[in-house]
């Protein structure tokens, strides 16, 4: 079950993709569009978000740009209002509620049928709007995913982004053979129909792929629509943004059970099962092999092995967290980075079946 998480649903897709494809067609007319920007105490980047906003590619009199102000308590607000004369609009929330909550308050004053989501620590390529709103001209497609990038070279080379290259490639031949079922939650585009029956307290990126469906769309990857962000250095921070990731991603998963049923959503189910649960099971997998094959250890040289690789893989893990200078080879960003990815989701399934909820969280400093 290790191996067919992380290659064998690669590889069924991969094959799946050379017999076949499901196209998506396009147009170059420019709908009006709005971007959304949610913020909750971003006075250090907003500014250059809002000109990164701004400076897109596209018809000024057909791009719209609220900024939502989540409860901030520092300079947001009043950097956002010094840019009401160039178009932008502020949507100010008393108190915080969550970016999911901001998002949905943004996408109710939209004026656009098409809504661009965007964090505010996501810059986006000058044509990046351009090209994410080109596969709506297939009535078929609901939500559109943008692509993450790292925005320097040593982060690119980290384990984090060899996972994010590797999580890109899966949703390439995702979107390729059927449909995503999670979009980049930093860059996205939805139909405002979609979003009628909005879930303030769940998670964006992966909801409202699951509602689209439900609703008879697809969601698509847009491989030219480019957002830029940095990696978190302080392992302890990532550790966090790893763990609340996932425990939203468990809340969606759990209240839109039904799609896990193939019978009903076919293809749609079981990609949900691989990528998704299977992946949240690894630890469970990795305990499984562990205990199974101390029981195994008599049965020959072959066990003996791959009991004993299998400690001095952890040990490495630990030893290289111990000592950070040991995690410059790839090879061991690689390993340390699988090690906290499996504990960050040992800790979400005992934060999510403790009923512990992120609704609202300190935006993570990259």
């Amino acid at each position: 079950m290790v191996v067919w998480t992380y290659c064998g649903y690669l590889l069924t897709l991969k094959i799946i993709s050379v017999f076949y494809t499901r196209g998506v067609a396009r147009t170059e007319s420019l709908p009006n569009v709005t971007v959304v920007i949610t913020a909750y105490n971003e006075e250090r980047r907003l500014a250059e978000k809002i000109e990164n906003s701004l400076g897109l590619d596209y018809p000024r009199n057909k791009l719209e740009i609220i900024v939502v102000s989540d409860g901030s308590t520092d300079r947001t607000c009043e950097i956002a209002r010094s840019y009401v004369d160039r178009g932008i609009q502020l949507v100010t929330i008393p108190e915080r509620r969550g970016k999911h909550y901001g998002q949905g308050k943004g996408i109710a004053l939209a004026h656009s049928d098409i809504v661009i989501l965007s964090d505010a620590t996501t810059f986006l390529k000058p044509d990046a709007a351009k090209k994410i709103i080109s596969g709506f001209a297939d009535p078929s497609v609901g939500c559109v995913s943008g692509v993450d990038r790292l925005r320097s070279a040593d982060s690119a080379a980290s384990g984090e982004g060899i996972y994010v290259q590797y999580e890109m490639y899966l949703r390439s031949l995702e979107s390729k053979v059927g449909s995503l079922i999670g979009v980049s939650g930093c860059f996205f585009a939805v139909r405002k129909e979609i979003c009628r029956e909005w879930i303030d307290d769940l998670s964006t990126d992966f909801y409202l792929p699951s509602m689209a469906h439900i609703l008879g769309y697809r969601t698509i990857k847009e491989p030219e629509a480019i957002g830029f962000y940095e990696v978190v250095q302080d392992q302890r921070q990532e550790f966090q943004r790893k763990v609340r990731t996932v425990v939203h991603g468990m809340e969606v998963l759990f209240r839109f059970k039904k799609v896990l049923n193939p019978f009903r959503h076919g293809t749609y189910a079981m990609q949900m099962l691989s990528h998704k649960l299977s992946r949240w099971l690894v630890p469970l997998y990795l305990t499984v092999v562990m205990f199974s094959n101390v029981i195994l250890w008599d049965q020959g040289l072959f066990y003996k092995v791959l009991l004993t690789a299998q400690v001095i893989f952890y040990l490495l893990a630990v030893l290289a967290l111990l000592v950070p200078r040991l995690q410059r080879g790839l090879i061991m960003k690689i390993l340390v980075f699988f090690v906290i990815v499996n504990w960050s989701i040992v800790v979400s399934w005992y934060f999510f079946l403790t009923g512990k909820d992120f609704v609202t969280w300190d935006a993570t400093k990259r």
